[in-house]
This record gives structure tokens, sequence and C-alpha cells, in this order.
């Protein structure tokens, strides 16, 4: 217990005694383990919140069903082929992402034709609440529909002078429909051309009940992992088709990986830099202390003790440099995160045991060469000035 308390009073002794070197040591240990840590945080923080700016481009998965062709033709005559709608069984779609443990967003579709005045429209059956969370960028003017509500692509609304608070009049194969129109819709895509309107109002109308025609998901993956996850949900789905959407797939793999790969280089950088400043500092105190070595030895201490006070040294600094780095480097990821990606960081305190380690390993990897040449010293030498 003696021996312990008299090596730790050695120590601060020692680092006290040489407190301008002992403070530009623990500045730079701090500095790269406060980088490392801020760099970390922010690359923790970016990941969610790039997978939450990802979700805005909408779905990564679609589920569709095998279409059903027929040839048409006689004798030896062959007109091609025509292709039968076919659908999905919800309830089964269902039960096969629940059986497949996919965390995923969902959104069911049912498309079909129904009758208005002189014509058919397109329209498509939704759950406006899945639609809301899976589409963000859908632009209502007006409002989102309630039950017996409508919402009408704005092309569609252009070309039959429909305005929010009309009502239509829709015919289908099984029973007419009666909307009130909530609001209109503007994406610039294939949506300004259809009607919405609830999805178990549609199927009653065609007669679908419990059918679909497409199923997209968000799932939360990147690169082989979204593969990885559509091959485990296809064999629970043998009469549809599981398929990427590959541009959204891509987009959450590149954002993602340019993100950690810019946080790795940075931090390596930053290790050497710091690894090779604490290593030439080190070196320069063996060298001053050439005389203070010569004397432990002379007096009894064996290279090991001396050793252990030198590597003591070095722990605490990188302990204390670790604990600084972790307080600095928390209010840099704050401050990176605030201005650069205007978002939020979190305070994450299993990074100082990722701060504390990496200061600790640069302090003791920076003394290695010095302690090597600490152990091979000759206190007669050392003595004499050599």
């Amino acid at each position: 217990m003696q021996k312990r308390l008299w090596l730790i009073h050695l120590v601060i002794r020692a680092l006290a005694h040489r407190r301008g070197r002992t403070v530009l040591l623990l500045a730079v240990l701090a500095m790269a383990s406060s980088l490392a840590t801020a760099l970390g945080i922010v690359s923790f923080s970016m990941k969610k919140r790039v997978a939450e700016e990802v979700r805005k481009y909408g779905a990564n998965l679609v589920i569709i069903p095998e279409t059903a062709k027929m040839n048409v033709g006689s004798g030896g005559l062959n007109f091609g082929e025509i292709s039968e709608p076919v659908y999905l069984e919800q309830h089964k779609v269902e039960e096969a992402l629940d059986k497949s443990g996919l965390k995923a967003d969902r959104s069911f579709h049912l498309q079909g034709v129904l009758r208005f005045r002189k014509g058919d429209i397109m329209v498509e059956g939704v759950d406006f609440a899945e639609v809301r969370r899976l589409f963000p960028w859908w632009q209502i003017r007006g409002a989102w529909p309630t039950a017996g509500e409508a919402v009408v692509g704005s092309d569609l609304a252009t070309r039959y002078g429909l305005k929010t608070g009309d009502t239509m009049e829709l015919g289908g194969p099984e029973q007419p429909v009666r909307l009130r129109i909530s609001g209109t819709v503007a994406t610039g895509g294939e949506e300004d051309g259809l009607l919405f309107l609830a999805l178990p109002e549609l199927q009653r109308a065609l007669g679908l009940d419990g059918k679909v025609s497409v199923v997209r998901l968000l799932i939360t993956a990147e690169g082989d992992s979204l593969k990885k996850k559509a091959a485990a949900l296809q064999p629970l789905l043998p009469d549809a088709k599981v398929s990427e959407v590959r541009q959204i797939a891509r987009t959450s793999e590149g954002l993602l990986a340019k993100v950690k790969l810019l946080m790795v280089l940075v931090t390596t950088v930053v290790l050497i830099s710091a690894g090779s400043s604490v290593t030439g500092t080190m070196s320069t105190t063996v060298l001053e202390r050439s005389k203070e070595i010569g004397l432990m030895k002379a007096m009894g201490g064996t290279r090991w003790e001396v050793l252990l006070i030198f590597s003591a040294e070095a722990a605490l600094l990188g302990i204390l440099g670790g604990v600084v780095g972790y307080l600095l480097g928390s209010v840099i990821a704050q401050f990176i995160t605030k201005t650069v990606f205007a978002a939020s960081s979190e305070i994450i305190p299993w990074f100082l045991g990722i701060s504390v380690g990496v200061s600790l390993f640069l302090a003791l990897l920076g003394s290695l060469g010095p302690m090597i040449s600490l152990f091979k010293l000759d206190p007669v030498r050392s003595l004499r000035g050599e």
C-alpha cells in the first residue's frame, strides 16, 4: 500500500514539476480525443439524420403481384399477349410482413378505373395516414380527407374543372361512390393525374374486398442489408415480386458511406498527428530527465520500476486527456451539427470510454519508443551527462 501511495505521489510531483510539458501533452491528448469524440458523435447522430432525410424520398421496397399473361391468336396467327389485372391478398401480405419480422412503414394501394361523367378516370385507394408518413413530399391544397372524401391530382382537377368542396358521383362495377373533394395534390409525378380515395371505399366500389395492387415499404437499411431483407421476404410471398427501388437505396447507401468515410479519414489524420506530437514530447522529456533516471537506478531502482513510473505518468495523462476530450468533443459535436447540419447532436455517455481509450492509447503508444530507450539507459553514463 505504501509503495502504491509513494508511486502516485512521485508521479503527481513529477508532472507538477514539469507543468509546461504536462499541459502541452494534456492539450495534445485532449485535442485528439475531443476531435475523435466529436466526429464519432457527429457520425452517430448523422446516421440517424441521414436515415430521416432518406425517408423523404419514399419507399425503398415495393411488392407487386406476378402479372397474369395470356396469348392471343388463332391458328398460325399470334397477336401477342395481353395481361389481366392480378391483385395481392392484403391479409396475406400483412401476415408475411409480420412473420418476416421486418420493421417497416407500409402503404397499401389499389389501382383501378371508375366512371366519371361520360368517361373513365384512374383512381387509387390508399390509407391516407400511411401516405402522410411514407410520402412527405405530397403537397395538399385544402385538407387531408376524412370518411367520404377524396383528394384529386392537380392535372385531373384542371382537366375536369374540379376544386375543393366539389362533390363527385363515380360509377363502379359493384356500386357507385359519392365523394367530396377535400383538397388537391401536386407532386410533379403521376399522382397529379389520379383521384385518391380511401382504400376500403375503392375496394367495395370495384368488388375487390381485401385486394391491393401494390404494397410500398420503407425500411431503414443500407447496402446489402436491403437486398437481404428483400430476399428474406420473397419466399413468404410466392405469388408476388419483392423489388428494390434502387434510386432510393443508392441514395441511402451513398450518403451514409460518404459521411462515414469523411469521419474516418479526418479522425485518422488527427490521431496520427497527435501520436507524433506525443512521441516527440515524451522523447524530449526522457532526454531531459536522463540524470534523474540514472540517479534512481543508482539508488537501487530496477529498470522495471523506473519504467513503471513513466508508464504511470503516461496513463494518468491519457485518462485526464480523455475526460477533458470527451467534454470538449461533446461541445464541438453540438456546434458542428447545429451550424453545418441544422440538427442537434445527442449526449452519448458511452463515448466517454472511447475518448479515454483513444487518449490512453495515444499516450502509451507515443511513450513506447522513449520507454524502450529508457529501458536500455546506462545509469553510469547518464549520471556523467553522456
